[in-house]
């Protein structure tokens, strides 16, 4: 993990919770992942908060434990160095678009899909992950990939130009995701896919969607868990050896 990543939550919304129209067999285990993920990232800042009123600083380790650690400026330093190393997040949901702002197939999409656009419930984020819009950014597209809203662009081309990689969690992995990894390929852009932070309707798409990541990887993808993501340092140089 690195500070000139982004990390995007993917549509993590109510429409694919089991029971609902287009549920996502593994969402539950996978947003247990995300939050995991997030709420270390929030304990890393607070630290940096605590870190800056004197030698006495609270550490959030690996395993979401805090501990207490009281030492030298170098201490503080030390530590404010690690929390500066905290990636960006950026949280979307997909809405469609309105009738009259939609051409060629996402007309039929709509119509195809009425009864879950306009469901408002549907169309919110589960609750495991709505507790992150106070910390964090999000923002609504009307297409699959995320990098068609102008604002996750231009932090996706921030990532890159500074040297990082945009991290994939979030649902669907055979629609919004895949289809926001092609689209940043394309735009040169590095990824880590959380093999453990992603959900498909299935296992049998989920594991679709890795063999297809496999044969881009480690160019254009690498893969690995939320906790190997933890301690991951992308170096160019040794990379591809």
């Amino acid at each position: 993990m690195q500070k000139d990543d982004l990390i995007l939550v993917i549509d993590m919304q109510k429409v694919y919770l089991e029971g609902n129209p287009w549920a996502c067999k593994n969402i539950k285990s996978a947003s247990g992942k995300i939050a995991g993920l997030l709420d270390r990232i929030i304990e890393l800042k607070e630290s940096a908060e605590s870190g800056n009123s004197g030698s006495k600083v609270w550490i959030s380790n690996v395993s979401g434990n805090i501990n207490v650690i009281s030492g030298t400026d170098n201490t503080v330093k030390d530590q404010e160095s690690m929390v500066e190393k905290t990636p960006d997040v950026m949280l979307t949901r997909f809405i469609a678009a309105s009738d009259e702002d939609t051409v060629g197939t996402w007309t039929e999409y709509n119509e195809v899909n009425r009864d879950i656009n306009d469901n408002p419930v549907m169309n919110e984020f589960i609750p495991e992950i709505a507790r992150y819009v106070e910390d964090f950014p999000y923002f609504d597209k009307c297409t699959y990939s995320c990098f068609s809203h102008p604002y996750v662009r231009a932090a996706g081309d921030k990532a890159m130009l500074h040297g990082g990689s945009i991290v994939l969690t979030g649902v669907v992995a055979e629609c919004c995701v895949l289809s926001t990894f092609f689209q940043g390929v394309d735009l040169g852009y590095h990824f880590i896919y959380l093999t453990d932070a992603c959900a498909g309707l299935d296992d049998e798409t989920e594991n679709a969607v890795k063999k297809v990541l496999e044969g881009l990887s480690p160019l254009h993808v690498e893969m690995m868990t939320t906790e190997e993501y933890f301690t991951y340092k992308r170096d160019v140089n040794t990379r591809f050896r």
